[in-house]
């Protein structure tokens, strides 16, 4: 059994847990964590999870004895307030809303800080805790996108409504759409801001949470989970790697790993290999018309033409590529150098002899979106060169992959979240259920690919007991694109840590072109799916089986 766990991360837009179900047994283990509550050492231990009331009219949701005591190693709270939220505002937004009855819960927010460090100011950052009066006896904690750490309240509802106690933080980076958010007022490289963003202002929500848990409810979660997708991704791989007996479960959809250098590289590849070939971004046009010829080259390779590049590994994108030139665009007709800066987006980042540096975008993915068109202004601004006035049109692709790789690797160690030694979270009974977009326009699958490979190498076919991946032909970023999506993943990574089920498929849904439904079975890598006839937008269609 876990004594203390947070969970989860929840993702962007595009994730939504469909918890509906309460859960019977009992957790796994006493967590380690880093907690100095006094009072709270006395609090019962959980013997099962099941609904539990809490009564608000007793002053527990107020601050008070209840929250005087929390604390966590290396910061300070400063503030806790809490007041009793009756129910109906809780923010659900259609299609949530008319779904999901009043729900009375104990709002509470909690400000902390890690003083000075450095020579910098004091940080200050914020945690908030939904503490529902009919509990469901788990701890959710919902993680963020892109560079925030935390999509904020409508992360958060869709757990409060199935029953969870639920947390989120910003990190101490409370608006991460600042150009600047990991520099100094005088330029520098803000270290502690980024320490905070990476790990541990999740480390400390964790801790504070399954403190407070305990203290509201007089009994500790019985498991933990973490669910997230992108930045949410990588903050639980971060958990598992750095923190492994703080998660019960983890749901990572498309992690953000490797982000100091090796995916800094590839999603800054498109822009600068566009830059100085042709001196400009290629129009949207012309990228349609040259993802239209792999499409129509590659979409049967996997047996049947569904509109999905189901095996990318399989695509002949060159050809396909160099098919395309002289095809009459909006824009003018696809000239040979345009065909080529797209086939340097699929290759990749690569040294000036050809060996490849980390993996270029797949084939498959819309051109037209995800990073293709997009400045590398963030990464080289305040990654490589701690300087917002940087051109980025400076640098040359031989500058990427040495230079800027260089400057982005003094970043590596706390961002890098590829730790493959996941050993002591398996240990005690940690699951990872991990699930990529084969049509990924910001990190391609191949990374999710290569960390789970990575990690079979050292603990070989006990993998399967506690990592499965699944991949998920023609989705794009955490959710969208032409595939279908993946349905409910949340809910078997609960069956698989609870129910000891172990996921070798993950349904999926999604609409087909006909304005129906098309469904498939996402297989658990490295198997992949098999069409053996019939109708191709049923999952009855498809089966899973070796590559």
């Amino acid at each position: 059994m876990r004594v203390g766990y947070l969970v989860f991360t929840i993702m962007v837009v595009n994730i939504v847990m469909n918890m509906t179900s309460r859960f019977a047994s009992g957790g796994r283990r006493a967590a380690s964590v880093l907690l100095v509550a006094g009072c709270l050492a006395a609090a019962p231990v959980w013997a099962g999870a099941g609904p539990v009331s809490a009564d608000p009219a007793t002053g527990a949701c107020a601050p008070g004895a209840s929250w005087s005591d929390l604390a966590v190693v290396g910061a300070e709270v400063t503030a806790v307030d809490a007041v009793a939220n009756p129910g109906g505002s809780t923010r659900l937004t259609p299609p949530l809303a008319s779904a999901t009855p009043d729900i009375a819960f104990c709002e509470v927010e909690i400000t902390l800080t890690h003083g000075v460090e450095g020579g910098l100011g004091p940080d200050e950052a914020r945690v908030w805790l939904w503490l529902p009066d009919d509990w469901n006896g788990r701890l959710q904690e919902v993680g963020g996108g892109g560079t925030h750490a935390t999509n904020g309240p409508r992360a958060m509802a869709p757990a409060l409504a199935d029953g969870y106690a639920v947390v989120a933080s910003d990190s101490g980076v409370p608006d991460a759409r600042q150009p600047n958010i990991f520099l100094t007022s005088e330029g520098a490289f803000d270290w502690q801001t980024y320490e905070n963003w990476t790990y541990r202002g999740v480390r400390d929500a964790t801790v504070l949470a399954q403190a407070a848990v305990r203290a509201y409810y007089g009994e500790p979660a019985a498991y933990s989970y973490w669910n997230g997708c992108s930045n949410g991704g990588r903050q639980g791989m971060a958990m598992a790697q750095r923190f492994p007996d703080l998660f019960d479960g983890i749901l990572a959809g498309a992690p953000a790993m490797y982000g100091a250098d090796r995916l800094n590289m590839t999603m800054s590849w498109p822009a600068v290999v566009q830059n100085e070939r042709l001196g400009d971004f290629l129009p949207t046009c012309k990228l349609a018309a040259l993802r239209d010829a792999v499409l129509a080259a590659c979409d049967g390779d996997d047996g049947v033409r569904d509109g999905l590049v189901s095996r990318p590994e399989l695509c002949d994108y060159r050809a396909a590529l160099d098919g395309a030139v002289g095809t009459k665009t909006p824009c003018g007709k696809v000239r040979k150098a345009d065909a080529a800066v797209v086939a340097e987006i699929y290759r990749g980042p690569h040294e000036a002899d050809g060996r490849a540096v980390w993996y270029g975008h797949t084939p498959g993915m819309d051109l037209t979106g995800g990073v293709v068109r997009v400045p590398p202004t963030f990464a080289l601004q305040n990654f490589a060169f701690a300087d917002l006035s940087y051109d980025w049109r400076q640098v040359s692709t031989t500058d990427l992959v040495g230079e800027v790789r260089s400057r982005l690797q003094g970043r590596l160690e706390l961002l890098a979240t590829a730790d493959p030694a996941l050993d002591t979270f398996a240990e005690q009974g940690g699951k990872v259920l991990m699930w990529h977009g084969l049509a990924d326009g910001l990190f391609p699958a191949d990374q999710s690919v290569h960390y789970y490979d990575e990690v079979r190498t050292l603990s070989g076919a006990a993998t399967d007991d506690y990592f499965r991946l699944f991949l998920a032909p023609g989705v794009d970023h955490c959710g969208g694109g032409a595939g279908p999506q993946p349905v409910a993943p949340f809910r078997a990574l609960v069956r698989w840590v609870e129910d000891g089920q172990a996921p070798d498929v993950l349904p999926a849904s999604g609409p087909a072109p006909d304005g129906g439904t098309r469904e498939r079975r996402l297989c658990a890598y490295p198997e992949v799916q098999h069409y053996r006839g019939g109708d191709p937008d049923s999952a009855a269609s498809f089966t899973c089986g070796a590559a």
